[in-house]
């Protein structure tokens, strides 16, 4: 009979002990090779580590080839060597590091040896495989696919380019690397060899290319490196381009987030995991920060303290190009309502892709994101002819042009009634279905049950609750959602210390946050590809003494799929997205001329150095932005009718009321000499200019506030933006002003004798009221760009056009008066007015003298000179005015 008893045998192993002194005494753990440790304040750790500068989870200690290695997890006061903060370090014999500060608790290093009993089992007989039962075959099947206790490997990598003396990275079908992505130029970037190594060079994209996070024009490339252009993302390891694509599912985590305004705390440590494709809800009482959560974890107004990981990485510090992948859509409408649903998705596609996406591309983008949403119907619709529900529709339509992964809401269903809320909601819930991971604020609860996960705020933006919809009452012992608000609304505080406590909450948060993705980093260090050898054709190796040049090679790219080309239903290659789930590995297919293709690892990468915050740089291609914006703008005057009918009836009736002025002068001297009608005429024609300018222009970007925000926050040019306002109102303005100043003067006597334009008077006088109301515009773009609503900018209308009347010069004698008279220049109306006096030689007609009105040509210059200036200056002060509406800002 065989024996039951088990061998044993000894080994010696290396291993790294690790010690903690916290302010309650040490902890040691042992990390074996391949084991990972923990080290945090939360109990879940294996190492836990009390005091205030410590993050739930801090640190962990891993291993890899090339030894042990702490990494800080994204921790809110980071990791300190020698009094210099880092995030990963190599865990050394000897070695010491500070958690939380450079004097905070200290984590020591030993490498030991222990010795250590391994269980033999004895040889048992195999059955031959005909006779195992069906079980036992699978079983074995099982066995030798995947080793016990080690989860199936998810390959990410897309595929593999080996450098040559040159790639050129693009959309277009003559690029190296094809990138299938609208974000990207048709010919993006391109990846150079110098003398001393390689280069990444942008070619003037328009969204840009991104060197570790930080968008950058030409970059020279070290092993480690990450090149990332829309939602390709490429590491360099010395040679060759490892290609991720980030086209899946993707998590969110937000890790002790706090938000603080001056003294106010807005937010208080929230933290919570989104797995991939999930729906969250999150609710609570008016005020108690839900809008704020989630500006914070969308990165529009970063969290005062703690983290937001976008899939492993940092968002704040890679928001600039994070900030592409990320959909937000806000309580209010970020579309022009007077437009088309189809035409208003076909503006937002010219200024969110490449400029050299053809038109064709964005149409059948734009079809494409109608027939996802059910619109196809409606295209042809005002958005203000459609239903709330529809309209929020048709704001979820414009955040999927750039396909997110992740999508944020803020009370999607606000103001509709129960069948469209729950229309909204089911929407929502088929997004997430189809991968997305969305975040909505709602105060909506009938139809919690549609989310994954409902986060409960307390007032004081505390957590309540984060869990399945299903345990939320239970937890709270409520019968319905009124009684739970009314419980966190009165006793915040115990029921934020009630769930912390709770295990719901290490099951719902610390559990999930410990087994999402680890940080990829936007500084590597290294990146380390195993390549198992593979037989070489004989023509290969015959030519092994060839010198090993990349640029040798004819084409400057190999490229090494990493999935089985026989998975796609064509049999073509193909680069795959992230899979959602574990993928069985498959042999390798023959390559092109029967060479076997070589089995790619993946890709393992270490952490570098972390890196300074990244700001929302604007594209580089402002000028296709300005065009576009200058023909949505004259589409939005078109469509509305009645601001159309405004901005050509307010000449003319302002030209009517020039008409009243009584005399039969005109601009010429009486027969005695003395005239007040071009007195009149001139103060009537000024203050008229100023007030179309003012008019025109005070209530635009108040107005668009929403939109502007929400377009900033994914590329636009603020710069564009403003001068497409200025230059659209512009035109109309000038056109305004000649219509209004050769109505009012239409049969009134000419100037006796004109400065400039002798033949072409009314041109004369025309130029410097053009001017005026082209100052007040650009006085008005600077109110509207200052202003928080519109109610505010109509009592400084009123204000500014009174001041004007009252400085212009023309009502009282100014000469003089020392202080009002310097504070008459900050006018137009009273440089305008100083111009048109010059003109029409007004001293001689009237009983008092300014020394701005000599009839020269060089006062005439010297007014039309000032409002140049002024007109200057008014829109770079406007510009400046609009970084109030910056992200991070808000």
């Amino acid at each position: 009979m065989a024996s039951n008893d088990q061998q044993t045998v000894t080994r010696e192993l290396t291993v790294l002990e690790v010690t903690v002194a916290g302010a309650s005494g040490e902890a040691r753990s042992l990390v074996r090779p391949d084991d990972t440790v923990t080290i945090g304040r939360d109990a879940a750790n294996d190492l836990v580590v009390e005091g205030t500068l410590i993050s739930r989870r801090h640190a962990e200690v891993i291993w890899n080839d090339d030894g042990w290695f702490l990494r800080d997890l994204g921790s809110r006061n980071g990791t300190y060597v020698a009094g210099e903060k880092a995030a990963f370090v190599a865990a050394v014999d000897g070695g010491e590091v500070h958690l939380g500060a450079a004097d905070g608790p200290a984590v020591t290093f030993k490498v030991i040896t222990i010795t250590e009993q391994i269980p033999v089992q004895p040889p048992v007989p195999q059955q031959p495989a005909a006779q195992q039962p069906a079980a036992q075959q699978s079983a074995a099947q099982q066995s030798a696919a995947q080793p016990v206790g080690h989860p199936p490997a998810v390959p990410r990598e897309a595929a593999l380019h080996t450098a040559g003396a040159l790639i050129r990275l693009g959309r277009g079908p003559d690029n190296d690397i094809v990138l299938g992505d609208l974000r990207s130029s048709r010919n993006h970037a391109e990846l150079r060899r110098t003398p001393t190594g390689y280069e990444v060079v942008d070619l003037g994209s328009r969204n840009g290319t991104f060197h570790n996070g930080k968008q950058v024009t030409r970059q020279a490339m070290q092993p480690g490196d990450m090149i990332s252009i829309g939602k390709h993302e490429f590491i360099f390891d010395g040679m060759r381009l490892h290609e991720f694509e980030d086209a899946g599912p993707s998590s969110l985590i937000a890790d002790d987030l706090t938000v603080r305004i001056k003294d106010a705390i807005l937010l208080d440590d929230v933290s919570f995991a989104l797995t991939e494709g999930s729906l969250l809800a999150v609710i609570g009482p008016s005020g108690c920060g839900k809008s704020t959560l989630v500006k914070a974890v969308a990165g529009l107004r970063p969290a005062t303290q703690g983290t937001v990981r976008y899939d492993g990485r940092d968002l704040y510090a890679d928001y600039a190009e994070l900030r592409y992948r990320i959909g937000m859509v806000p309580q209010d409408d970020v579309l022009h309502r007077q437009l088309t649903v189809r035409r208003a998705l076909r503006f937002a596609a010219a200024l969110r892709f490449a400029d050299d996406v053809p038109r064709k591309e964005r149409r059948v983008r734009v079809a494409e994101v109608l027939r996802t949403l059910n619109l196809t119907e409606r295209a042809k619709m005002r958005i203000d002819k459609l239903s709330g529900g529809q309209r929020k529709r048709v704001s979820v339509a414009l955040e999927l042009l750039t396909e997110p992964s992740l999508l944020f809401l803020d009370e999607p269903t606000s103001g509709l009634d129960p069948a469209l809320d729950k229309e909204v909601m089911e929407e929502l819930r088929d997004l997430a279905d189809k991968g997305r991971t969305v975040a909505v604020v709602t105060h909506n609860v009938m139809h919690l049950d549609l989310c994954d996960r409902v986060l409960v705020l307390t007032v004081g933006g505390r957590m309540g609750y984060f869990g399945p919809p299903s345990d939320l009452l239970s937890f709270f012992g409520a019968e319905d959602y009124a009684e739970v608000f009314r419980e966190v609304t009165t006793n915040a505080e115990h029921w934020t210390r009630t769930y912390r406590s709770s295990e719901l909450y290490t099951r719902y948060v610390t559990a999930e946050i410990a087994e999402a993705p680890l940080p990829k980093p936007a500084a590597v260090e290294r990146v380390t590809v195993p390549m198992p050898r593979s037989p070489e054709p004989a023509a290969v190796t015959a030519g092994a003494d060839a010198p090993a040049d990349p640029a040798a090679v004819a084409d400057p790219t190999a490229v090494v799929p990493a999935v089985d080309p026989s998975d796609s239903p064509t049999g073509e290659q193909r680069r795959p997205s992230r899979p959602g789930g574990p993928v069985a590995a498959a042999p390798p297919e023959p390559g092109p001329g029967g060479k076997p293709a070589r089995a790619v690892g993946r890709a393992r990468v270490k952490l570098g150095g972390a890196s300074l915050r990244s700001r929302a740089l604007h594209p580089a291609a402002p000028i296709r932005q300005f065009l576009t914006l200058c023909l949505r703008m004259f589409w939005v005057i078109g469509a509305d009718r009645g601001l159309a009918l405004f901005t050509v009836g307010l000449p003319l009736a302002l030209a009517l009321l020039t008409r009243t002025v009584p005399g039969e002068n005109g601009l010429a001297p009486g027969l005695t000499k003395f005239s007040l009608e071009a007195q009149r005429l001139l103060v009537v024609l000024a203050v008229g200019a100023a007030f179309l300018g003012t008019a025109a222009a005070i209530r635009e970007i108040v107005n668009e506030a929403t939109i502007y925000k929400r377009e900033r926050a994914v590329g636009l040019s603020a710069g564009a933006y403003l001068a497409s306002k200025v230059f659209v109102f512009s035109i109309i303005i000038v056109g305004q002003t000649a219509l209004f100043t050769w109505l009012a003067l239409l049969g009134k006597n000419p100037p006796k004798d004109p400065l400039i334009f002798q033949e072409h008077w009314l041109l004369e006088i025309s130029i410097p009221v053009a001017l005026v109301a082209l100052a007040s515009m650009a006085f008005g773009l600077l109110v509207s760009a200052l202003a928080k609503t519109t109610e505010q900018t109509t009592p400084v209308l009123v204000v500014v056009v009174m001041a004007q009347l009252v400085l212009s010069g023309g009502l009282f004698e100014l000469q003089g008066q020392t202080v009002l008279q310097q504070i008459a220049w900050l006018f137009p109306t009273r440089w305008g007015l100083a111009a048109g006096a010059s003109t029409v030689d007004l001293q001689s007609m009237i009983p008092f003298k300014d020394s701005l009105w000599e009839h020269t040509t060089g006062a005439w210059w010297r007014s039309v000179f000032i409002l140049v200036l002024q007109i200057a200056a008014l829109i770079g002060l406007a510009r400046l005015a609009l970084r109030r509406l910056e992200p991070g800002r808000q």
